[in-house]
């Protein structure tokens, strides 16, 4: 499976200087920290809050909430815990291959970079982490909008139409929130802007100018 979609440019640029960033498998890393909170919270549910991230406790020394807040469970379902983090590994397992070691690394750190940076700069805790899924799904479903994935292990839906889903609750929750909010769903979704933003516009003006043709033909 390969995508026809490029990577930026300033992308090759950073990953000559910051190749030491590269992070190799990303996706066990995730899924290992998922696992492990999911079985400390059904454990004992006091375990949300140990592992959330609340800018003011970090502030008192407990720094470990900087990287345990990923360890938030997906979902405290059983069944629906094993679709979701089989999807999260293969989602990011995906990209990985078709990206690299780097960009896959630099993908996911720029949205939990700025994700920690505005919780801190609005005091927002940070109680769960679907939102970072959903990033992932994004581009996964722009580099390979044609591919087909078995929703619930039976539904055949292809990704273009799951990522174009995604955007519109995505479009609607930035309608909805208060600025704080949006601010926070932003920084989240940074990457995808950062990676896909550009050339979504220029296939956007591209479709924009073929239609234009065609009127002026048609005349």
């Amino acid at each position: 499976m390969a995508s026809n979609l490029e990577s930026p440019k300033w992308l090759g640029f950073l990953e000559r200087y910051l190749r030491w960033l590269a992070i190799p498998n990303l996706a066990i890393i995730l899924v290992t920290l998922q696992v492990l909170g999911f079985l400390l919270v059904t454990t004992d549910p006091i375990w949300l809050d140990r592992l959330a991230l609340y800018p003011g406790q970090v502030l008192q020394g407990e720094y470990w909430r900087l990287i345990t807040f990923l360890s938030l469970p997906l979902t405290l379902n059983p069944f629906w815990v094993i679709f979701g983090l089989w999807f999260l590994y293969f989602i990011l397992d995906t990209i990985e291959r078709e990206w690299g070691a780097f960009k896959t690394t630099f993908y996911v750190l720029v949205s939990i970079v700025l994700t920690i940076a505005v919780s801190f700069a609005l005091d927002l805790p940070v109680l769960e982490v679907t939102d970072l899924q959903s990033t992932l799904f994004l581009a996964a479903a722009a580099l390979f909008p044609e591919f087909e994935v078995r929703l619930f292990f039976i539904i055949p839906v292809k990704m273009r139409w799951l990522g174009w889903l995604t955007l519109t609750f995505l479009f609607v929750r930035l309608f909805q929130s208060s600025w704080d909010g949006r601010f926070y769903l932003l920084a989240i979704y940074s990457n995808y802007c950062l990676f896909f933003g550009p050339v979504l516009v220029n296939r956007i003006r591209q479709w924009i100018r073929r239609e234009n043709f065609k009127k002026q033909l048609r005349r």
